[in-house]
């Protein structure tokens, strides 16, 4: 099941693409998202979410299985949390698993956002989860994004995001709206890329992280459940 889903996401993540010609680009050259875009993006993040829910369940039951019918979902602390918060949300969400398991409450630990800016994805995910299920479809978004080029001392372009104008982390493939007077002018440029506004990341990098890391959870928990 869980592999399914992810290849799934990653499917939907081929299909909007990240090179020349592909949905992204068009998006960024028409500076529109359309809705079977915004829906693909929602599915991708409800069948990421949907796997660690998945290990999650698997590993109370193997464990704990106790009290019959709770509803079991994968613990994910806030942005900002400390390590003293996990415990209380680890055991409302998977009652018996710490009690019994050190090494089961440690694996699922270490999957949080605390214990390393890799895990960063992982809050994000569960906000714009959260955010689509109850507001609304326009996940991704169009920012206002300006960058600053200029020449070096050996004339060679250099450019880095206006402050407040660029993604969270990481640098976004992006389409700069200019043409070559203006990068030979130099100063404030315009660019788009597609971002996921609720969490202020860029599209393609996040999925990239997503992926990736619930491809994690998932192989540390068959660890957990031989």
């Amino acid at each position: 099941m869980v592999s399914a889903l992810v290849a799934r996401a990653r499917s939907h993540r081929d299909w909007i693409g990240d090179d020349h010609g592909d949905r992204y680009e068009d998006a960024m050259t028409a500076e529109s998202i359309p809705d079977e875009m915004q829906i693909v993006i929602k599915e991708i993040l409800d069948h990421l979410r949907s796997a660690l829910d998945y290990c999650a369940q698997q590993v109370w039951m193997h464990f704990s299985g106790q009290p019959q019918g709770a509803n079991i979902y994968f613990p994910i602390v806030r942005e900002g949390a400390k390590e003293s918060d996990f415990l209380s949300v680890m055991n409302r969400l998977m009652p018996g698993v710490a009690d019994v398991s050190a090494q089961a409450y440690e694996t699922f630990k270490n999957f949080q956002n605390f214990t390393g800016s890799k895990n960063a994805w992982l809050p994000e995910l569960a906000t714009l989860v959260n955010q689509t299920k109850h507001d609304h479809l326009e996940v991704a978004s169009m920012p206002e994004t300006i960058m600053n080029f200029s020449r070096n001392e050996s004339g060679n372009l250099v450019s880095s995001f206006k402050l407040g104008h660029g993604p969270k982390r990481g640098t976004p493939w992006m389409m700069i709206k200019a043409n070559q007077s203006d990068f030979e002018r130099g100063g404030e440029l315009r660019v788009v890329f597609l971002q996921l506004k609720d969490i202020r990341m860029e599209l393609g990098t996040f999925i990239r992280e997503a992926i990736a890391g619930v491809t994690i959870v998932i192989e540390d928990c068959r660890k957990l459940v031989p």
